[in-house]
């Protein structure tokens, strides 16, 4: 940090005092104490001071973006320390609390723009790794490791990465488990279609075999019949007798 600072001390000094050493411009010495204390500032630990005396430098050649830089860090300095500090308890809504507080007296501070962005996927981080945990299915599994990696983007580390990846390949393995009891059940559906089928043919079989037996029995009871001939009859020899 001091070598950066140094270096920025440099190389501002260079531009206010000018390259053209033969036109023997004296140096702006307001300038140059201005820049000399808003480093001293930085380096002592005094950020009100140090954003002061930087927009002062900023507002004298705002072609000075690494000052822009430095301001805001130093605005944001303290603010983000302590929301580390929250972060770091588990007290995520609190460390958002005090961003969007300070992001009021700084709206145009970037260091605590993207810290809000990040504090603010990380409070629903919770949310998405339970929906994670909850997914029984491929797809449900797919959905909610989506819906993760896009919710937690500027959060995105390598144990982060590596979790996902992780969870991908499960869902892989799981996909491949749900097409294979898919084919069996399909599978298993014809089997059982085609054993009903010839459950059935056998059953109209039986049921045709049935008839014809039927219809055999009642050929050769009418054939006895014909071959009986006329029934034998027993005259009345009642009255004969009287």
């Amino acid at each position: 940090m001091d070598r950066y600072i140094t270096l920025i001390i440099t190389s501002f000094l260079l531009i206010l005092t000018g390259c053209k050493q033969e036109k023997h411009t004296p140096p702006p010495v307001e300038r140059i104490s201005l820049v000399v204390r808003f480093f001293d500032s930085i380096q002592n630990g005094d950020p009100e001071a140090a954003v002061r005396q930087g927009k002062n430098i900023f507002n004298l050649d705002r072609s000075q973006n690494h000052v822009s830089t430095l301001i805001s860090i130093q605005e944001s300095n303290e603010t983000v320390v302590n929301a580390q500090k929250l972060l770091d308890s588990g007290k995520v809504s609190l460390a958002l609390s005090l961003i969007t507080n300070a992001l009021k007296t700084y709206p145009e501070n970037n260091v605590l723009r993207r810290s809000k962005i990040k504090l603010e996927e990380l409070k629903n981080a919770q949310k998405y790794l339970v929906a994670m945990t909850r997914a029984r299915t491929a797809a449900a599994m797919s959905s909610a490791r989506e819906t993760a990696e896009i919710g937690l983007s500027s959060n995105k580390t390598d144990k982060l990465q590596k979790f996902l990846d992780d969870y991908e390949t499960r869902v892989q393995e799981l996909t491949k488990l749900e097409q294979k009891k898919t084919q069996d059940s399909l599978e298993a559906a014809s089997a059982a279609a085609e054993k009903a089928k010839a459950e059935d043919a056998r059953r109209e079989a039986e049921n045709i075999r049935f008839m014809q037996e039927i219809e055999k029995m009642s050929g050769e009871g009418e054939k006895m019949r014909q071959n009986a001939g006329e029934i034998p009859f027993e005259p009345d020899n009642t009255s004969e007798n009287k």
